[in-house]
Formats: C-alpha cells, structure tokens, sequence
C-alpha cells in the first residue's frame, strides 16, 4: 500500500531531523516472561515504526540473532542501518564474550536482514544484547561503526 506523499515528506523531515539531532524514539523492550520462543526478545524502533532493529530467537530458544527491519525508506540514498548481536557466556569467573555479529541493510532499500545465529542456553548461563547505530562510509565503502551509541541491557 503506498503512502501519500505528504506522509512521505513528513517522514522524510521527521527522520532527516532525528538523523541530525541523533535522535532516536523509545525502545519497546520485552521482559523476560514475555519472550516466548520463537518471537522477539528485544526491539527498537524510529521513524514511526518503519525502521526496527531486533533481537530475535527461534521457537525452541536455542538459538538467538539480530535482525534489521525496514518497511518504509523514504530516502532511496539513504544511510544503511546497522547492528550487532552479542552473547556472553557464564563462568565461574563471571560472564566472557563467546560470539558477536554484526549485519548491514542496504542503502535506502527496504526489506529485512539478519545476522548470523548464535546459541542460546536456559537460565542465566548465557546472556544476549543487541547496539544498533547507522553504518558508517570508510574508503568508499559502507561498515559497522567502530562504536555502537545504543545497546539493549542483557537479556537472558
């Protein structure tokens, strides 16, 4: 279904704006008891919902990975979004780095992207975050950031 083209410019200034202002809208996280296998353990979402970036995890909870979601770009040269999954595994020493992930969406596209998949455990023996940011250009080329400005807290 398309957007009219006054919700079009509107959507165009109201990111543009937020862009510059390195803004971003609220996080809708979900807790714990609510992140049933096979749906979305955390989510963050601008531009009224048309962009997201989201930690997700398959139906038996085995395994989790990030994902970017565009549905509307008005921007055809727009900047691409990028993410990054991180899991921590517990031990006795407390928690170290097992894996981490990083994914790209494409430059103005719409659609939706995945990171690789990492494992996921019950309980507290392994935990998951995800940052999310705008990627950045080095030597004509689009990357993740060096530095991540907005993570999830861990989710277990």
């Amino acid at each position: 279904m398309r957007k009219s083209s006054i919700l079009q410019k509107g959507a165009r200034v109201a990111l543009a704006a937020g862009v510059a202002a390195g803004i971003s809208t609220a996080a809708v996280p979900a807790t714990p008891a609510a992140a049933a296998c096979g749906s979305v353990v955390y989510a963050h979402y601008i531009n009224d919902g048309n962009m997201a970036w989201k930690l997700k995890q398959n139906s038996s909870c085995t395994e989790r990975w990030g994902q970017i979601v565009v549905d509307y770009q008005p921007d055809p040269t727009g900047i691409p979004l990028a993410i990054r999954v991180v899991r921590e595994i517990k031990s006795p020493y407390g928690y170290a780095q097992q894996a981490a992930y990083t994914k790209i969406s494409g430059v103005g596209a719409e659609g939706t992207w995945n990171t690789s998949h990492t494992s996921n455990s019950s309980g507290e023996n392994d935990r998951h975050k995800i940052c999310w940011d705008f990627a950045d250009r080095k030597n004509g080329k689009w990357v993740a950031p060096s530095s991540w400005s907005s993570c999830s807290s861990w989710q277990y």
